[in-house]
């Protein structure tokens, strides 16, 4: 099941799209937002991912470690690396 780059829909209504997954939990973004719902929450509706009740805190919670996890600076030597900053 590919669950990445898919409207997520809950009781009836889009919430968001699936942008991740992360530590056992899809990541979703929502109005800007991030929260991570554990996949056992995650079923697939034809075109869109459907998810049941889940933990609105720990979801919240895990959208931030995402956030600190996948926001982390990258350093001049890294880019570097990847060919950026050399001419």
């Amino acid at each position: 099941m590919d669950l990445i780059c898919r409207f997520v829909h809950k009781d009836g209504r889009e919430i968001g799209e699936s942008i991740d997954i992360f530590d056992g939990h899809l990541i979703i973004k929502s109005s800007g937002n991030f929260f991570g719902v554990p996949l056992e929450a995650v079923k697939e509706d034809g075109e869109f991912l459907v998810i049941s009740d889940f933990d609105e805190k720990r979801a919240k919670d895990v959208g931030e470690k995402w956030i600190e996890e996948k926001s982390k600076p990258v350093s001049l030597e890294e880019l570097e690396r990847y060919g950026f900053g050399q001419e």
